[in-house]
C-alpha cells in the first residue's frame, strides 16, 4: 500500500477557508484521473468523472478543514493569544507544539498553552519565546493567521497503524481520492463527482454551495467517529479501529435514505466486508447539509474509526480505509438509473 497521499493530506495545514495547502495536494494527486476540475465559490475544489453519459451523478464528499485556531491579538509580551476554529478538545489546547502559517508562507513553531478552568480551556496563547510584540511582528506574523498542530503522518510499529493530525477529515479526502483512482479504466453506469469540501469545522458550510453547483442525484458523504472511552470494546461501541467501516444510521443533522443505507450494506456484503452500524446523538457532517439542497438528495454518511479526535493526534487501521475504498468502488460500478430510481420510489410504484 502507498501511504504518500495520506501522509501529504495529513500534513498539510488547513482551517476553514484557508484550505490552500490541502487542495493542492488534491489537485496534484488527483487531476490525471478525472476529466474536469472546477471550486465553488467557497473554494471546495471538485473532480468530475464522467462515465454513462445518461446515468445518475453520485457525489462523494469529504472536508478539508481541520479543527485549528487563529491569531487573534499580540501583546506587548509577545505572547499569541489565540481564538478557536471547529471543536477542538480542551486538553489539546495545553503544552502541545504548534505552527503559525504567515500570509507569505513562513511556518513559525511555538507551543500553546492555556489554563484548565472548570473543564474549559481559557486564556490561550502561543508561547515562541518572545520578549515583545515586535519580536513577534518581525517574524511576519499578522492578525488573523492560521495556527495547525506540528503532528507528521507516520505508521507505528502494529501492522496497519496510522497515526497523524487532520484525519477528521482527511481519510476522507484519501478514500475519495483512492476511489477515483481506481475508476480510471473502469466503466461505470454513471458520473462521478468527488467534491473535497470547504469550513465544515465551523457549521457545514462548503458542503451545501458544493452540492447546489454539483447538483448531484445521490450524496455519499465520507466522515470520521471516535468512541468517548477506549477501554470499552463492547456492543455500546460501534466506532473501533480495525473492525471496517462504521454506517452511520442517524445523527442529529441527517436522517438517511433508507435505500441509501441498504446499498452500502449490500455492498460490504458481497465483498465479505465487515460494516460497523452506529449513530451519533449530536455532531453532524457535511449529510447535513448537501440532503437538503434544491428538491432534496438521497444521502447517506459512512464513517472511518480512529481514536481521539478534535486534538493534535488521531490513530486509524489502515484495513478499515482500505475496506472503505473497495466498498464505494464497488457501489459505484453497480449504481445505474435502475438503482437511482430506487433511492426516490416512496410511491412505490403507483
Amino acid at each position: 500500500m502507498s501511504l504518500e497521499f495520506l501522509a501529504k493530506l495529513s500534513n498539510a495545514d488547513g482551517i476553514a477557508s484557508n484550505e490552500q495547502e490541502v487542495r493542492d495536494v488534491m489537485l496534484e494527486e488527483l487531476k490525471p484521473y478525472c476529466d474536469h476540475v472546477d471550486c465553488d465559490g467557497m473554494g471546495s475544489i471538485i473532480f468530475e468523472k464522467k462515465g454513462q453519459v445518461d446515468g445518475p451523478k453520485i457525489m462523494l464528499c469529504a472536508h478539508m478543514d481541520e479543527i485549528g485556531f487563529i491569531v487573534r491579538s499580540i501583546t506587548s509580551q509577545g505572547q499569541i493569544i489565540l481564538m478557536n476554529v471547529g471543536g477542538v478538545k480542551p486538553l489539546a489546547q495545553m503544552m502541545q507544539k504548534v505552527r503559525i502559517t504567515t500570509q507569505a508562507g513562513r511556518k513559525i513553531h511555538g507551543i500553546i498553552q492555556s489554563e484548565y478552568q472548570d473543564g474549559k480551556a481559557v486564556n490561550m496563547y502561543v508561547d515562541l519565546g518572545a520578549q515583545c510584540a515586535e519580536d513577534v511582528y518581525a517574524l511576519g506574523i499578522e492578525v488573523g493567521d492560521m495556527v495547525t498542530y506540528t503532528t507528521e503522518f507516520e505508521s507505528f510499529d502494529l501492522e496497519n497503524i496510522v497515526v497523524g493530525k487532520a484525519f477528521d477529515d482527511r481519510l476522507g479526502c484519501y478514500i475519495m481520492g483512492e476511489v477515483l483512482k481506481r475508476l480510471k479504466d473502469i466503466d461505470h453506469p454513471n458520473t462521478v463527482v468527488m467534491v473535497g469540501t470547504s469550513s465544515e469545522e465551523v457549521g457545514i458550510r462548503g458542503a451545501r454551495t458544493a452540492a447546489y453547483k454539483v447538483n448531484p442525484d445521490v450524496v455519499f458523504p465520507l466522515d470520521v467517529a471516535c468512541f468517548n472511552n477506549e477501554f470499552v470494546r463492547d456492543h455500546s461501541n460501534k466506532r473501533q479501529i480495525g473492525k471496517g467501516m462504521m454506517q452511520t444510521n442517524f445523527d442529529r443533522t441527517l436522517a438517511p435514505n433508507r435505500r441509501m443505507i441498504q446499498l452500502v450494506r449490500e455492498s460490504a456484503k458481497r465483498l465479505g466486508k465487515p460494516l460497523q452500524l452506529d449513530m451519533f446523538n449530536g455532531g453532524g457532517t457535511d449529510g447535513g447539509e448537501v440532503h437538503k439542497i434544491r428538491e432534496g438528495k438521497p444521502t447517506a454518511v459512512s464513517c472511518l474509526p480512529v481514536r481521539y479526535g478534535h486534538c493534535a493526534y488521531s490513530i486509524a487501521n489502515y484495513q478499515d480505509i482500505e475496506d472503505a475504498i473497495e466498498i464505494f468502488v464497488d457501489i459505484i460500478k453497480h449504481f445505474d438509473n435502475e438503482t437511482y430510481k430506487s433511492t426516490i420510489n416512496f410511491l412505490g410504484g403507483n
